[in-house]
């Protein structure tokens, strides 16, 4: 996938994130708050090469990482076309403002349809009031909460 839209950034490529993009994606990581160490993101690409899963990176016209979406789909029983699911959307603090997250939440709705998924859902945590207002205005309403439980290892 690679595609090219207009922000106020300037043009914004979006294309898949490869083992040379594990720096950009281990400090966006950070900057969302899931630290992770560079040599740790090769290995979680390999298990995102699934027809099922992306991770998408917004580039500027120097090639640049600006933000990036990660993206999951699923079936359920309760729907009759499968979900997609934002698993992780960020925006470089240097590029926010500038359309960069618009348009990979725009990436993930074209790739959640090009997969005849019919919802594209996303949950962000309470203390994010900055994605409270953003997703909203993507076209994105709010409609419930999240309830989660960390499991331990076995």
């Amino acid at each position: 996938m690679s595609d090219v839209t207009q922000s106020a950034a300037g043009a914004v490529t979006i294309d898949r994130a490869t083992d040379a993009d594990a720096g950009a994606v281990a400090h966006l990581l950070g900057v969302l708050g899931y630290p992770l160490a560079v040599a740790d993101v090769p290995a979680r690409l390999a298990a995102l090469a699934t027809p099922n899963d992306a991770l998408l990176l917004a580039r500027d016209e120097a090639g640049v990482v600006l933000g990036l979406v990660g993206l999951h789909s699923f079936p359920s029983i309760h729907a009759s076309r499968a979900n997609a699911y934002i698993t992780a959307l960020v925006t470089a603090p240097e590029a926010r403002g500038r359309g960069v997250g618009r348009a990979l939440v725009a990436a993930a709705e074209a790739w959640a349809r090009a997969r005849a998924c019919g919802r594209l859902t996303v949950t962000s945590a309470e203390h994010r009031a900055d994605a409270h207002a953003f997703y909203p205005a993507c076209a994105m309403p709010f409609t419930g909460r999240r309830f989660s439980k960390p499991l331990a290892a076995d």
